[in-house]
């Protein structure tokens, strides 16, 4: 009874201790906090330990009970860890709160814990770092399982020796990570809002990093770059921005990483700053929208400042308000709530909605007791502008907020605005920065006309101010900035507004009333409140703020908003715009972007140019050596001028003539000249460039302090401490510019890797410096030791299309290389040398190219005289550049490089990949060459192919062309008549000779797959084929079948050899094509057609079993026994495991019943069925370890290194692949005729996925166009030109499930471009009257001369509106300008691509809009190869190009961007004619599908039969329009395109379906 007694006792005594401190933990953690942080009055040391050691016994009596401040202990001892005198205090505190901490709470503290023992341990007392020994061994203990699933973000602590057994432990748990998942967790270590957290996790990514640059580098420049690496990036730069102002030692470790990472190229890799905004339509008015404010502004700012604050005082405050917050949403309340019952809570689910780690932050404050103990008297409302010369950014900013705040207008914002203005003064400034647009609209909309005046007014003096010096242009620009999010909030905000307005007044005239005339007037004052202070700022204003503060879109968009306005306003009076002037602005602006097309398209538009527009167009268009003869000009007779000087020296810069700017500086006065530091900066870089080192030491001597602060005067100083072997100074050097790079970030200009693209390539080229120097490491460099250049090389690759990059980075290089403490040989800086020669003569800078391959020559490599052959060829002296090579290889000029290679080689493999590679490259060359020049015989340039081959066995490219050249000789003879075809070609010996060295080339590397492998596949097909004709030949022909019986035995033997000694992924490429023909006639071709399949599925089942069990569906009898027996072998085979055989058969059920769901005939009224009740699914089917079929999961990603090894071991399936998990029994049903219906998957990712099942629908070719268009995309990111404008067509999976049935990813996110238009012409009042039209287009296509009615009757009815879509879709500026500009040039893409291969019927229906980039996505590909033509109303436009599409482009329309990136896109579909022929070829020649299609009559010019397909494509790629026998240039090709595609009478004459007046 007693036992019992003192239970009951101490458990009246727990829960009396529980409710005291659920109710007092927090009010004393403040007291204690003030304290320990020094808050009102400064404490002794003393009196701080006793505070420790009252948090420590408070800990030990309350145990899991003080979990509800745990936010507030942690701040609270990590700023006593950061005081040597209170450290040991503090970390004996801390050990005590993770022994009495819940399970919940130690998972939060976890990563925190860790990284304080690593920072602290060298300083921690031994009793400490016993204690922490003891702390992590309890963790380890107590807490395995949430050390497990943490084990991706927990600190290392390889650096403690006592912790080794630990760390072994952890290392143990970490081996089985894949390089991603490093990524990931580094990722989101530096997300971690806890600075400790974020140091550790930057000291150990920077050592990762050294040893992992291969798999980062790698990724990035293979065809699909891991997302964890722009992941990774994207947390570093944020880290760097977020911890700018207090935290150099975070920044350091940023700008180290960032350099290690290297400058990736941002059309690749991408890294974009997600934005989540927030819109307060009601301005405050609506209770569900304050509490979505509210919410939102906890979730995104003040939890985030709470976390990061270690001032005690400043963290109370932020308490308070947060406090205060909840309490006046309701979510006090929410405590108490319990969901489920008869009425909704919305503060309750909004509640819910916010993540979990944010909830646990604010949980304690929904029942604190914060009181405010300050005076809180109001101050009086300042005068305006509040702006002026002797403020700083951060005291106008929020002495502005400060004001707004207390003018708050409404019941609601009256009741927030006083508890927020609480943390302005002496707080986070992130807090002023997002409440500004809020109250700022929150005033004027609500508050008097004399306010809003003062708001305008306010925003136009910070606009209009000019500051002077270089620290007031900053204040200045900051003060802008801060402008510029309140002009883009306003804007918004008046946008969804003026919609509201008219979705009521469209509601109350369908419904034959007025509209509330209350409500209306209501919307119209406050619209007008907003517009008015909008007008009062002139564009003009805006336009130069922004291009001085580097917003160039922002200038961009506001000027053509104007330009718009202006034209309007003439064509309403009846007059002419100016547009001289308003063109001329628009270059003035497009002269500062960094967008090549922009300005030349404004050129088309000033219709005369004086010089310097001419020369803008140059400079843009890259024509530096005319405007250097321009500018050359100009400094005879302005020999001061700063401009010229400075422009004059960008152009020999530009163009690599840097002997020459070295002497042009020397001529300059420039010491007290203005240009001084933009001088020295082109000086210093000349210097290293040529590598002068006294004349860089003399220019880096020169400059003040404020001239050092130029990052290429920086670099040469640091240069001139290599050569001075003045170690420390070259230190300090690199941590000085790095530290100048950082303070050079923003939030604006780390949005994307696009916008921060120059402060990535200084940090990248730093790292190589500190790499090169030879100074960087304390131990003294080895002098025998060669220096590693793969990663170099691979660093260099990262830059993609970023060409004058790479030269710089080239240049930097060899200066350093020069300078070096390594030991780097003369053949290295040769190497660099020829590197930058090969980039010059792309870029097709000949004259620097010449002079880089005079220097490698110089430094002794030989193989420079090959680079010397190309530049003269390339110059058109093709005859001198085959004599030069023929005499480099004549005098075995190469043999002495290939030996000295092999030699230096340490492994076996590379020196055979190594050996002659020279001479084999030297051969291949000039046998291109002679075959080119048509000089030589045929002959004699197949044994120079030959030889080239031979003479390197293990180089792909050698075997490639080898083949390339037979299977010339192949086309040639099969144009030839019978008679005279020779007996190889007969036989199929020829065939076998393309196969033979197409197949060769596979082991070597994977450039040249996408071209073999169906070309072998279409020639062993054919040859099987032609054995399985011919077999009862005719007397004459019986030795030729009998030929080809052998020819094709010997293939066979061939291929069997090579699918076993290649990885399956290689087949799996061309798995749509092998499928295709699985019922070829002749056995012993379908034996080794299956031995291909069945490795395919043995290997890659996930993805390949979608392929395969189309077949079993197949109407073909043949085709799906095939099929069947296939499934059968597979099951029987030997090595088919027991999972694999589940797989098959769980397939196989899927696969049916997902066929019966398409199939199944639905109701025409139901727009949402059950998917197991109404299409008979069963759920039981899930999970099923098949991928998802959509094309990120079905495509297969090749290496990008060329190494045989590296081929066989490499994962073209990420190991993470998305299966499907389950089926959502929702399934939703399309109005179309079919009754498509969306399904959707959750895939093994935690993800949704939809699913388009369609019925009575063949989607091979659908399938098959996609692959076409894949293979676009490849030629398109190969390509520097393209890859740079990010040109591309959208595709996407698509699986038939039979010949009538199968699925399409679906997409989200696009809407039709016809339905956009409808909106937004309903909303002016626009309603299409399609009877009157009819009449009005039949009328104006009877007769060219009547084409007037649809240019004057009919366009008129419909202004161009479509601009309009994408202002309101992409507010911002910078999205806007990225929108449009991707809808420019993916319309050109796909205009093109469609030309080619006849796609007609492109109504507003198939060409739709992505909503998230403003790209074309095009859908429906029935209409093919020129069958428009046979329309009742035949198609006579090669596109749609209407006016509505062309003035959405912008002030060029379909000038600039438009026009060349269709010339790109022309220009690179005829360099790959060869391949997509082959590609087209296995499409129309496929036996299951009817590509050609069945016409009901012949109608002229349109192709009936494969073979006219092919020419008709061909004829269209080599620039043939119809009727004309003479090829037009790939710019006049595109010219006659566009204006057939803009022809009124061409547009007039379409059927009215495909609404050409849209």
């Amino acid at each position: 009874m007693q036992k019992g007694g003192l239970s009951k006792g101490a458990s009246r005594q727990t829960r009396l201790l529980a409710s005291f401190f659920d109710q007092h933990v927090l009010g004393i953690m403040a007291h204690f906090s003030d304290i320990i942080g020094d808050g009102l009055v400064i404490q002794p040391t003393a009196e701080k330990k006793r505070s420790l050691r009252a948090i420590e016994e408070m800990i030990n009596i309350a145990k899991t009970h003080v979990s509800i401040a745990l936010p507030q202990i942690r701040a609270c001892l990590q700023s006593a860890l950061d005081t040597h005198d209170l450290r040991d205090q503090a970390f004996s505190a801390w050990a005590a709160l993770i022994i009495h901490s819940a399970s919940d709470d130690i998972a939060l503290v976890m990563d925190h814990t860790f990284a304080v023992i690593a920072q602290n341990w060298v300083f921690f007392s031994p009793a400490s770092q016993q204690l922490a020994h003891a702390t992590v061994a309890h963790l380890l203990k107590n807490h395995s399982t949430i050390v497990r699933d943490a084990i991706h973000t927990l600190p290392s602590l390889a650096s403690i020796p006592l912790m080794s057994k630990f760390y072994s432990e952890i290392a143990r748990l970490k081996a089985s990570m894949h390089m991603s998942s490093h990524c990931q967790a580094f990722s989101q270590r530096c997300e971690d809002e806890n600075a400790t957290v974020v140091v550790q996790a930057l000291h150990e990514l920077v050592s990762w990093l050294e040893k992992n640059q291969q798999f980062i580098h790698e990724s990035a420049v293979s065809e699909q770059p891991s997302p964890v690496i722009g992941k990774l990036t994207r947390s570093i730069l944020d880290a760097c921005i977020r911890f700018a102002e207090d935290r150099t030692d975070i920044v350091s470790l940023c700008t180290q990483s960032l350099g290690l990472i290297g400058c990736l190229d941002p059309n690749r890799v991408e890294a974009a700053r997600h934005k989540r905004d927030i819109l307060v339509k009601s301005n405050f008015d609506r209770a569900d929208e304050v509490i979505d404010f509210v919410a939102f502004f906890l979730e995104r700012v003040l939890v985030k400042a709470f976390h990061s604050v270690t001032n005690a005082r400043a963290q109370g405050f932020l308490a308070y308000v947060m406090q205060e917050l909840l309490k006046s949403c309701g979510f006090d309340k929410v405590a108490t709530y319990r969901p489920g019952g008869s009425q909704s809570n919305s503060s309750y689910q909004r509640w819910m909605e916010i993540p979990s780690t944010v909830r646990s932050t604010l949980t304690p404050f929904l029942s604190s007791r914060y009181v405010l103990t300050t005076s809180t008297t109001v101050p009086a409302p300042r005068n305006y502008p509040i702006f002026s010369t002797k403020l700083s950014h951060s005291a106008w900013l929020r002495a502005f907020v400060f004001d707004l705040l207390q003018r708050g207008t409404g019941v609601n914002a009256k009741m927030i605005f006083p508890v927020l203005a609480r943390i302005i003064r002496g707080h986070d400034i992130s807090i002023s920065i997002f409440l500004l647009p809020f109250a700022a609209l929150n005033v004027t909309v609500g508050g008097t006309d004399r306010e809003a005046k003062d708001i305008g007014k306010e925003l136009l003096t910070v606009l209009e101010h000019q500051g002077q010096g270089a620290g007031h242009f900053e204040t200045t620009k900051a003060c802008s900035e801060n402008v510029f999010q309140v002009l883009d909030y306003f804007s918004r905000w008046m946008q969804e507004k003026n919609k509201e307005l008219a979705h009521m007044r469209n509601v109350a005239a369908r419904m034959g009333q007025s509209p509330p005339e209350l409500e209306e007037l209501t919307l119209v004052k406050q619209i007008s409140s907003v517009e008015r202070v909008l007008s009062g700022i002139p564009a003009e204003v805006i336009a130069r703020r922004a291009v001085e503060c580097g917003s160039y879109a922002r200038a961009l968009f506001h000027w053509e908003q104007y330009v718009r306005q202006q034209k309007k306003i003439a064509s309403d009076r009846g007059e002419t715009a100016n547009e001289e002037f308003l063109y001329q602005r628009l270059q003035d602006i497009y002269t500062q972007i960094d967008e090549p097309d922009g300005i030349e398209g404004i050129s088309t538009h000033l219709h005369v140019l004086d010089p310097d527009q001419q020369v803008l167009d140059h400079r843009k268009a890259g024509r530096w050596t005319a405007a250097q003869s321009w500018y050359e000009l100009e400094l005879a007779t302005k020999p001061d001028n700063v401009d010229v000087q400075t422009n004059l020296l960008t152009c020999l810069r530009e163009s690599g003539q840097f002997d020459a700017l070295l002497k042009y500086v020397e001529s300059f006065d420039i010491a007290p000249s203005r240009s001084a530091p933009q001088v020295l900066s082109f000086a210093s870089e000349a210097s290293w460039m040529t590598e002068k080192f006294d004349l860089l030491r003399k220019h880096v001597t020169k400059p003040s302090e404020a001239m050092l602060q130029d990052f290429n005067v920086g670099i040469g100083k640091a240069m001139v401490k290599i050569l001075d072997n003045d170690q420390p100074g070259f230190l300090t050097a690199l941590s000085s510019l790095r530290e100048g790079v950082a303070k050079g970030f923003s939030n604006s200009n780390t949005s994307s890797l696009q916008t921060c693209h120059d402060h990535m390539l200084k940090l990248h080229a730093l790292y190589e410096i500190e790499s090169l120097s030879g100074l960087a490491n304390i131990q003294a460099p080895d002098p025998d030791r060669a220096f590693d250049w793969e990663p170099l090389d691979r660093r260099l690759a990262i830059l993609g299309s970023y060409m004058p990059d790479k030269q710089y980075l080239l240049g930097i290089r060899r200066a350093v290389m020069k300078i070096s403490k390594l030991h780097i040989s003369e053949l290295d800086r040769a190497s660099s040398w020829l590197t930058s020669a090969r980039l010059a003569r792309k870029a097709g800078l000949t004259n620097t190219a010449f002079n880089a391959v005079l220097h490698a020559t110089q430094l002794g490599d030989d193989s420079a005289k090959i680079e010397h052959s190309r530049l003269l060829w390339k110059d058109g002296h093709h005859r001198k550049a085959i004599q030069n090579l023929e005499g480099a290889i004549a005098v075995n000029a190469f043999r002495s490089h290939d030996k000295e290679v092999v030699a230096e080689a340490s492994h076996a493999e590379d020196k055979q990949q190594q050996q002659n590679m020279l001479t084999a490259r030297a051969h291949l060359l000039l046998a291109k060459w002679l075959d080119t020049a048509g000089q030589t015989q045929s002959q004699v340039i197949t044994n120079k192919y030959q030889f080239a081959a031979k003479t390197n066995a293990r180089w792909d490219k050698g075997h490639y062309y080898l083949g390339k050249h037979y299977n010339k000789l192949l086309e040639s003879e099969k144009a030839l008549p019978r008679a005279r075809q020779s007996m190889s070609f007969l036989c199929g010996e020829t065939a076998k000779l393309v196969i033979d060295n197409y197949m060769r080339s596979l082991a070597f590397g994977s450039k040249y797959w996408y071209q073999t492998v169906p070309k072998i596949l279409t020639l062993w097909l054919e040859l099987g084929m032609d054995v399985h004709n011919a077999s009862r030949p005719a007397a004459s022909d019986v030795g030729i079948a009998d030929q080809r019986i052998r020819i094709l035995d010997l293939v066979h033997r061939q291929l069997r050899k090579y699918i076993d000694r290649l990885p399956a992924y290689i087949f799996y490429t061309a798995l749509p094509q092998i499928i295709s023909r699985i019922s070829h006639p002749n056995m012993k071709v379908y034996e080794v057609l299956s031995t291909i399949i069945l490795k395919i599925v043995s290997t890659h089942p996930s993805q390949a079993l979608w392929s395969l069990l189309a077949v079993v569906k197949s109407s073909s009898h043949e085709r799906a026994g095939r099929g069947l027996t296939l499934d059968a072998k597979r099951n029987k085979s030997e090595a088919a495991s027991l999972e694999l055989r589940n797989m098959i058969a769980q397939g196989q059920k899927l696969s049916d019943h997902l066929l019966q769901a398409c199939e199944v005939h639905i109701e025409s009224r139901a727009s949402t069925v059950s998917l197991s009740k109404d299409l008979g699914f069963s759920h039981r089917l899930a999970p099923s370890t098949l991928v998802i079929p959509i094309e990120s999961t079905l495509t297969a990603t090749l290496p990008t290194v060329h190494n045989s090894d590296y081929i066989r071991r490499y994962k073209a399936f990420p190991q993470d692949r998305i299966t499907i998990s389950s089926f959502s029994d929702d399934v939703l049903v399309l109005a179309s005729l079919q009754r498509p219906r969306k399904l959707t998957v959750r895939g093994s990712d935690g993800k949704n996925y939809g699913l388009l099942c369609k019925p009575k629908d063949d989607l091979r070719k659908d399938q098959r166009l996609m692959e076409f268009n894949a293979m676009i995309n490849r030629a398109l990111k190969r390509d520097a030109e393209s890859s740079k404008r990010r040109l591309y067509i959208k595709t996407y999976g698509v699986t038939p499930l039979s010949e009538e049935s199968g699925t399409i990813e679906w997409v989200d996110h696009i809407k039709p471009m016809r339905d956009i238009l409808l909106k937004l012409y309903a909303r002016k009042g626009v309603t299409p009257n399609y009877n009157e039209l009819r009449t009005l287009l039949t009328e104006a296509s009877a007769d060219q001369q009547n084409v007037a009615i649809f240019t004057e009757k009919v366009l008129p009815q419909f202004p161009p509106t479509l601009h309009e879509y994408f202002v309101e879709t992409f507010p911002e500026p910078e999205a806007w300008f990225a929108a449009r500009l991707r809808y420019a040039r993916t319309c050109a893409v796909m205009s093109m691509v469609g030309h080619v291969l006849g796609l007609g019927d492109r109504h507003g229906e198939n060409i739709l809009l992505e909503e998230s980039t403003g790209g074309v996505f095009h859908v429906d590909f029935n209409c093919l190869f020129d069958k428009g033509l046979t329309f009742e109303k035949p198609e006579l436009v090669p596109f749609r190009l209407t006016h509505n599409m062309v003035d959405a482009m912008g002030a060029y329309g379909y000038e600039g961007p438009f026009r060349k990136s269709a010339e790109l896109t022309m220009e690179i579909l005829r360099q790959n004619e060869e391949t997509l022929m082959t590609i087209l070829e296995t499409f129309v020649y496929d036996p299951t599908t009817d590509f050609v299609g069945k016409k009901k009559r012949p109608t002229p010019g349109v192709p009936d039969t494969p073979q006219e397909v092919l020419e008709s494509v061909r004829s269209k790629l080599r620039g043939l329009l119809k009727g004309e026998s003479v090829p037009l240039s790939v710019e006049g090709h595109v010219d006659a395109l566009i204006i057939q595609a803009t022809l009124p009478w061409n547009l007039a004459s379409m059927y009215i379906g495909w609404c050409a007046f849209f």
